[in-house]
């Protein structure tokens, strides 16, 4: 039988982390055992209980979330092993500890609005005849797939700028997404009016754009010149994101930025699609960071918990 250290290397933990977060389950299990409990049958109650004994020994809310978050693994290791079905401290946290940032989520109207409401100029622009109007234009459009993919697929800017032109899968209509330190790779399906767009973008705005660089380059998106330039040094997108924030929350001021986007996109799935299909699209490496997520939409939750158990 595995043993939880086993479990504990399995989910990518280094030397250190699981010799320090075994001892930590020790001691809660030797807590358990002053009271005759067994593991198995451990409530949020007891431990409710076993964290206020550590408060009252000094410990700080960040020390006491760690304990906390060993205790969730552990309970998970148990269900994994088959000596339990549920793990009832799942989303329990400690307010004060600092946890992963939550945003207000944006529904799918509000979603889709901000694609439509980011418009492409065209020649009838009272612009349009400005020297600068056509790179301008260009890098609209190029804006406009970037936020179709954020939106649907919910990628992040890392992942965008990341983006090669073999990713693009349009014949199969899907796209690849390389993994990152902290990030699985993944193929995800392409809607049919992203299909169009991204082709309208990779052969002919993409083309257009790369006129202006100075050498080429397989980075799928790329940068427009500088205001006042006719070419540009940089072959990737990565300069865009804090214009493209600010052109968006003119223009929708419920948007905050681009996490916020992503954080509104998982919420969404979750309802739709089960954790280990949501873990997979969003790239997650464990299914730890896909359920993050789930306090997102599950209704007064956190102000339950805050309310109850307010440490």
């Amino acid at each position: 039988m595995k043993s939880f250290k086993d479990y504990l290397q399995s989910q990518g933990k280094s030397k250190s982390t699981v010799s320090h977060y075994s001892s930590y389950a020790l001691d809660f299990l030797a807590w358990l055992d002053k009271d005759h409990t067994e593991p198995e049958n451990a409530t949020a109650k007891e431990v409710l209980s076993y964290l206020n004994h550590l408060q009252k020994k000094g410990q700080e809310s960040k020390t006491r979330n760690i304990r906390l978050n060993v205790i969730k693994q552990f309970f998970n290791y148990q269900i994994e092993q088959g000596h339990r079905t549920d793990n009832p401290v799942q989303h329990l946290r400690i307010r004060g500890a600092k946890t992963k940032k939550l945003y207000p989520i944006l529904d799918k109207q509000q979603l889709d609005k901000l694609y439509t409401d980011y418009k492409i100029p065209d020649e009838k622009d009272e612009r349009a005849k400005r020297n600068w109007f056509e790179s301008y234009r260009l890098s609209k459009a190029r804006n406009k797939a970037i936020l179709s993919l954020m939106i649907h697929q919910g990628l992040t800017t890392p992942e965008v700028s990341n983006l090669q032109l073999s990713d693009l899968k349009l014949k199969e209509g899907k796209i690849f997404i390389a993994g990152g330190r902290k990030s699985n790779e993944r193929t995800l399906e392409l809607k049919s009016n992203q299909i169009i767009e991204l082709m309208e973008y990779q052969f002919t705005t993409r083309n257009e754009l790369l006129k202006y660089c100075k050498g080429e380059t397989n980075n799928l998106f790329i940068s427009s010149p500088p205001f006042g330039r006719n070419y540009n040094v940089r072959t990737d997108c990565k300069e865009i994101w804090k214009r493209l924030s600010q052109e968006i929350r003119e223009q929708n001021n419920y948007f905050i930025n681009f996490k916020q986007v992503r954080t509104s996109v998982i919420t969404h799935w979750l309802k739709q699609f089960n954790l280990r299909q949501v873990q997979y699209m969003a790239g997650h490496r464990y299914v730890s960071s896909t359920e993050g997520y789930l306090v997102n939409h599950t209704e007064d939750l956190q102000k339950d918990i805050d309310e109850f158990y307010p440490f």
